[in-house]
């Protein structure tokens, strides 16, 4: 065979598998799109699934768990059935002793720790609406059936409280179940036992407290108010030092860090959160345009506002001078001591270098101190005219910085604690 017979052979045997690989290429472009459509496809079936295995799932975790609250003390679910066991709708509920009973008495309140936590169950008893009215109107319901012996639906409560990383949260995932019968039973084998925490008596007298608080706050408020129309930044000022203090005071309860309060210590703990509003209203006592001045003061400037602290105090001391006068009225000194306190000395320093009396130490009252450490990680984070506002992590390193100097190290510590918790305040 020739040269040139070779080379045909050679080329027709080349054509061929062109023509194979040609062919080949098409089926491979095809196999390829079909690979993309099919991997779509499946993406959608995995976040089809996804979606529907959340909803499922939290469904699940509804109907395990009849009710489940925030940290901040706000309901996020609670079931239909368990709603009408207690007789109440859920506007009701929300705003019932209730909530604020669970979280003092018996749902863990420690932030520090993210991981779940076990709640094992108690027992939570709630007066039912129907005996409750009858208690409250005795004489109409002579003629009717005896009250029962157990005017209360006892609730066995459990669960676990979870973190959400996302949403920054702690979620208290609460089982309910009916103890009543237990209850029942436990009463008729023990008749001489009298459970005064259970009485309607002190649900009535818990129910008076809480509208004494709401007294306070309206009362507080109305006074912010009046501030606010003095000066803007002042008043979201305030509100953020409400929050701050707030979670230093249930961190020093939590920790057992007061021994001789005035009064119950929780309660006066609460007041300290309430009154903090009020550590600025002797800035009325200064011009606007002082205020909102900036850094570039005079020393008559500079003293003219640091006299809002006298300022302040003598407000509250007229309304002391007053209810001293008035016997009735005088077992409330030792509320009015601690916005007094407040004002007067919330710019005193650890180390005696603060105004207006130089006081240093355990001298400077309680209040003042925890208010000091609020009032000054919000004047770092927030903008204002004369100062340029730090990140969370600044604010707080630098209040580590001052501890022993400028602040009470034990409540540095305590704010420590709670630092985490300050990160969900906006500041524009």
């Amino acid at each position: 065979m020739n040269i040139l017979s070779q080379y045909n052979l050679l080329l027709a045997k080349y054509k061929k598998v062109a023509a194979y690989a040609q062919k080949a290429g098409r089926v491979n472009r095809r196999l390829y799109n079909n690979y993309l459509k099919l991997q779509h496809y499946h993406n959608s079936i995995i976040k089809k699934t996804a979606n529907q295995a959340k909803s499922i799932l939290e469904i699940t975790i509804k109907e395990k768990y009849p009710l489940i609250v925030d940290h901040r003390k706000r309901v996020i679910h609670v079931s239909p059935k368990l709603l009408k066991a207690i007789e109440m709708t859920k506007d009701e509920f929300i705003s019932s002793i209730y909530i604020d009973l669970l979280f003092e008495k018996f749902l863990p309140r420690n932030f520090t720790d993210t991981r779940d936590q076990i709640i094992k169950e108690f027992h939570f008893p709630i007066l039912l609406k129907e005996l409750e009215d009858k208690t409250q109107n005795p004489e109409q319901n002579q003629a009717e059936d005896p009250i029962h012996l157990h005017p209360f639906l006892h609730l066995g409560i459990s669960g676990k409280r979870v973190f959400n990383h996302r949403k920054k949260l702690f979620l208290y995932l609460l089982s309910v179940r009916d103890i009543s019968p237990d209850i029942e039973l436990l009463y008729y084998q023990k008749t001489d036992l009298i459970i005064e925490t259970l009485s309607a008596t002190n649900l009535r007298l818990l129910q008076a407290q809480k509208t004494i608080e709401a007294h306070k706050i309206l009362l507080v408020s109305l006074v912010c108010s009046l501030v606010e129309e003095h000066n803007r930044e002042t008043s979201r000022h305030l509100q953020n030092i409400r929050t701050i203090t707030t979670c230093m005071i249930e961190e020093i309860y939590r920790l057992k860090l007061l021994k001789n309060a005035p009064y119950e210590t929780f309660q006066y703990l609460k007041d300290i959160a309430y009154t903090s509003l009020l550590h600025d209203i002797g800035k009325v006592h200064v011009s606007k345009e002082l205020i909102g001045k900036g850094n570039e003061l005079s020393e008559a400037e500079f003293k003219k506002v640091q006299s809002h602290t006298v300022a302040g105090a003598a407000y509250i001391k007229k309304i002391i001078i007053l209810f001293q006068n008035d016997p009735t009225f005088s077992r409330y000194i030792d509320f009015l001591m601690i916005p007094y306190n407040i004002c007067l000395y919330h710019h005193e320093r650890w180390d005696g270098s603060g105004y207006p009396q130089g006081l240093s130490g355990s001298r400077i009252p309680l209040p003042a101190r925890i208010v000091a450490i609020a009032d000054a990680y919000d004047a770092m984070r927030a903008p204002r005219s004369y100062n340029i506002p730090r990140s969370h992590q600044e604010a707080v390193a630098e209040i580590k910085r001052c501890s022993g100097t400028q602040f009470d190290p034990v409540l540095v510590k305590v704010f420590l604690n709670i630092e985490r918790q300050l990160e969900d305040i906006h500041y524009d």
